[in-house]
């Protein structure tokens, strides 16, 4: 169960940097949609191995490498979850979880397609294009295979299973 809520965390902590990730001075704002968090107790991995996770879009597994963090475990132990990823800026997606994962922002600088992180500390973000940024974000992993994850995340809002 721990597992379970750290994965979910992280996953929230990604879209949140994504998704709060301006390319203007306004406020970024939840969406009046409620994306759906689904997970089963079955689901859960038993695996001692926190340094990895498997993020699935549309059938497709990508392998994530997970940074040595509080919120990278506080995120893969919420795991597996399904998160209803919103679109943001046309590079990334976004989901904030219903709960907060611990956060240490930092300035990154440049994004690069793959990266996944938190924004504030419930905002999972999953960047599919490089580009530079002032924004902090916690680091929470890099998809390892991002080679066509822009294309396996499409336009408008996704399904992302993270496990």
């Amino acid at each position: 169960m721990k597992k379970l809520l750290l994965c979910v965390l992280i996953i929230a902590a990604v879209i949140t940097f994504s998704s709060c990730k301006k390319e203007v001075d306004e406020p970024v704002s939840k969406t009046s949609e409620n994306p759906t968090v689904q997970t089963t107790e079955t689901e859960q991995s038993t695996s001692e191995d926190n340094s990895s996770m498997t993020v699935i879009i549309n059938g497709e597994e990508f392998s994530v490498t997970l940074e040595d963090n509080e919120t990278a475990k506080a995120f893969s132990d919420m795991l597996p979850v399904t998160l209803t990823m919103s679109e943001l800026h046309g590079n990334e997606k976004y989901y904030y979880l219903d709960t907060s994962l611990p956060s240490n922002p930092q300035n990154i600088g440049t994004i690069h397609k793959g990266d996944i992180m938190l924004y504030g500390d419930n905002c999972v973000v999953i960047f599919y294009k490089d580009f530079e940024t002032d924004y902090k974000y916690t680091r929470i992993g890099h998809i390892d295979n991002a080679e066509l994850l822009e294309k396996q995340l499409g336009n408008g809002n996704i399904d992302v299973t993270v496990k």
